[in-house]
């Protein structure tokens, strides 16, 4: 047989050597290192810590390194750390346990972590990571407060980032539906519209007031916090005015209320008053409309006889002003005035002066002598828009059928005997006339 050199510079027969290269390869064969398990896969929400744990057993000589899967840079090399990235860092346990720590992990991040060992061919493993972003608005894309005039068409716009993509809701902050779209034809044909819809977009045909308000576009995409974003809706338009009652009556000493209801944006001045009968411009001073008071006006301020009130509710108010204790000099025309920008309007109310009947006891006793009774005499009722003030009881309500229908006036003697003796005479003369 030939000799072969060893490095012991031995010289042994060829079948000793092929023995030898046999245990060799087969002690080589055992010891190669092996990853125990798998390296998880992880999802971390920005701004937090992110560890990717690489267990290897029977590691020995080699070495094990981390490395970026998308760009194949570099981030550790067995215990050094070679990426310039102040936020990775890496422990080692047991020369088995090889850990890779993110801190502060921020959405670049997101991506593949590969854990490498240097045998021949090499070995490695690759964990995930997912870096969840809660959402947040785009302020360039997302609408700001708006002011429109009425009947003009509106689009509301919301726009978010996050990851994952979140999900746009639209409610009005008052609760109530939102109507987008064709609303007026829709509402027509019956359809109901919900009080929430979703998407990025909003669009109102034709908005009315009815629309005027707060609207909340809320992001949500499963990592917290949702947000939202709250865009107020303006909707001008000139006054307008509505009087619940135009004629009013009413006894001196009783109070009075008058009433005005308006509305109107930007919100409206308002006030009130009285046409001055004493000028002789008051014949002049009905118009409906007009920007100030006529010179046949006087207006109405807070005083120890007159009290006014006015009661806000978004674009609308509630005008109240109240007489104390009416004289003759009340009675007359009054005005409710609203104005703003966009335009000016009135209403006017008519408060008339009520007689008060005399008893009828009064009325019995003057004509107690006579043998005839008073004649009954129903009262004429006053226009159906009339309100009459400082009544007690509802006897006395002229709306009442009863006020009319049971209501007598006595008559004075002289003028009762009159009415009598014409009454009698008229019976004689039918009487004759019929036979």
């Amino acid at each position: 047989m030939e000799p072969s050199l060893i490095a012991s510079n031995e010289w042994v027969t060829l079948p000793d050597w092929m023995a030898i290269k046999r245990k060799r390869y087969t002690l080589h064969q055992t010891d190669e290192p092996e990853f125990v398990g798998m390296i998880p896969n992880l999802t971390v929400s920005v701004g937090r810590d992110a560890k990717f744990p690489c267990i290897v057993n029977n590691l020995d000589t080699y070495r094990v390194g981390w490395i970026r899967n998308e760009d194949k840079s570099i981030l550790t090399i067995q215990h050094q750390v070679v990426t310039r990235n102040s936020r990775i860092s890496l422990t080692q346990s047991e020369h088995k346990i090889w850990t890779l720590h993110i801190k502060n992990v921020q959405e670049s991040d997101r991506g593949g972590y590969m854990c490498q060992i240097n045998t021949m061919p090499m070995k490695s493993q690759i964990g995930y990571l997912d870096v969840t972003v809660p959402p947040d608005f785009i302020n360039s894309e997302t609408s700001s407060d708006v002011i429109v005039r009425e009947n003009q068409n509106l689009t509301l716009r919301c726009k978010a980032r996050g990851h994952p993509e979140p999900k746009l809701t639209w409610r009005r902050e008052d609760n109530k539906p939102i109507e987008y779209g064709n609303w007026q034809l829709n509402k027509e044909s019956g359809f109901e519209y919900p009080n929430t819809t979703e998407g990025e977009v909003i669009h109102i045909e034709k908005v009315s007031r009815l629309h005027m308000g707060a609207y909340l576009c809320i992001a949500q995409n499963g990592v917290p916090p949702s947000v939202s974003r709250r865009i107020v809706l303006q909707v001008n338009f000139p006054p307008m005015i509505w009087v619940p009652n135009q004629l009013l009556g009413a006894t001196i000493n009783d109070q009075v209320t008058l009433r005005c209801d308006t509305e109107a944006f930007p919100l409206s001045l308002n006030y009130w008053t009285k046409e001055d009968r004493s000028s002789s411009s008051s014949s002049s001073s009905s118009s409906t409309k007009g920007d100030e008071p006529d010179h046949g006006e006087i207006m109405i301020v807070n005083s120890d006889r007159y009290r006014i009130a006015n009661q806000e509710q978004s674009y609308k108010v509630h005008m109240k002003l109240v007489i104390k204790h009416i004289t003759i000099d009340d009675f007359g025309i009054y005005r409710c005035h609203t104005k703003n920008s966009l335009g000016s309007t009135q209403g006017s109310i008519r408060i008339y002066e009520i007689h008060r009947t005399p008893s009828l006891s009064s009325s019995s006793s003057t004509s107690s002598d006579s043998t005839i009774r008073p004649i009954t005499i129903s009262r004429k009722k006053e226009p159906s828009t009339a309100r009459i003030l400082g009544l007690n009881d509802s006897s006395n309500d002229p709306m009442n059928e009863e006020y009319y229908s049971s209501r007598t006036i006595g008559l004075s003697s002289s003028f009762g005997y009159l009415v009598q003796t014409l009454l009698v005479f008229m019976m004689i003369t039918r009487l004759l006339a019929f036979y």
